[in-house]
């Protein structure tokens, strides 16, 4: 399957725009990894710690390679140890420790590929990582009921402004049900609360035709409605890097990094199934892209989903579901 190119091929300033994917898998070891990283792409392989790596200066730029930066990159376990009074700083054996808790969270915690942004011109080239990493027996979400592993799409914004933010939104949470059930979302992730549905109150106050925020009410509305990182379209980086001072004000700890891209982490990392493909997850977020960038369509199906009854959200989503099966099969 071939990656087809978005609406917008280049960004506001005129530039080719780029992607940076996350890999969540386990089976390979990060060095392993990195080295293969690093055969396919050039640079250099640098161990920063006992679950961290990067290669530096390939043809992209820099890959990263981590163990969950949650639980070691801010090491979090040394609070957890102290508590029940146990001192990791005066530890003699403090690496063993540490290569211990790794063996033991690398069972259910993935290690993550953090790729540079990619040029999408190039993103074919991707696709050879993932064979890589399949050859050499890399575990993905179908690999057991405990991988709620992802894959996580970083797609450079076409434009930094709120309505174009806004636009991107409104399609999204009008192919969510579809983009699930068409890419047959596991079970291990749709318990997680990491990729939890935009809930109904808030799809229906932004599709919404007098709703024209600009990009602080856009930014305080995300929050006021309760909405964080854990949607399948996370709007904190690009809010980070379009208005640092009103996205920090609503948030409690520093998780998200600042940049001009959506953060889409809804697809499965199916490494390990030879029929998936990053192509196929690339072309099924482009449908929100596509939608987007149809104004006509956009706002013709903004209504059609406030008129719908929501007495029942199952029943409503099927319906919705069979709506988007055309508008897809007429698009595609």
């Amino acid at each position: 399957m071939s990656f087809k190119n978005p609406p917008k091929i280049k960004n506001q300033n005129g530039e080719e725009r780029s992607v940076g994917f996350e890999f969540e898998f386990t089976g390979v070891e990060m060095q392993d990894a990195a080295e293969m990283t690093s055969g396919l792409y050039g640079g250099k392989v640098e161990q920063i710690s006992g679950y961290e790596y990067a290669v530096r200066d390939s043809e992209f730029g820099d890959f990263s390679l981590e163990l969950d930066a949650s639980l070691f990159l801010n090491k979090k376990y040394e609070k957890v140890l102290k508590s029940v009074g146990l001192d990791v700083d005066k530890l003699k054996n403090k690496d063993k420790l540490e290569d211990t808790l790794r063996d033991m969270a690398s069972t259910v915690v993935p290690f993550e590929i953090i790729t540079p942004p990619i040029p999408i011109s190039k993103l074919a080239l991707m696709e050879i990582l993932v064979e890589k990493l399949r050859e050499w027996k890399a575990k993905g979400t179908g690999s057991s009921f405990f991988y709620a592993f992802g894959l996580h799409l970083n797609p450079e914004v076409p434009e930094l402004s709120a309505e174009s933010v806004l636009r991107h939104l409104k399609a999204y949470v009008m192919m969510d049900a579809w983009i699930r059930k068409d890419a047959n979302i596991d079970l291990s992730r749709k318990i997680t609360p990491y990729i939890n549905e935009y809930e109904m109150d808030y799809i229906r106050y932004i599709l919404r035709e007098d709703y024209k925020p600009d990009l602080k009410k856009l930014i305080r509305d995300y929050f006021q409605f309760k909405n964080s990182r854990n949607r399948p379209l996370d709007l904190l980086p690009v809010f980070m890097f379009m208005d640092k001072e009103t996205t920090q004000s609503f948030l409690e700890e520093e998780l998200t990094s600042a940049r001009p891209t959506f953060h889409y982490r809804l697809p499965n990392c199916s490494i390990e199934d030879e029929t998936w493909s990053l192509a196929e997850e690339w072309n099924r977020w482009l449908l929100v892209e596509q939608l987007a960038d149809d104004e006509k369509s956009l706002e013709q199906y903004c209504r059609a989903f406030l008129k719908m009854d929501d007495k029942s959200v199952f029943g409503m989503k099927k319906k919705w579901i069979k709506l988007m099966d055309r508008w897809v099969n007429n698009v595609r």
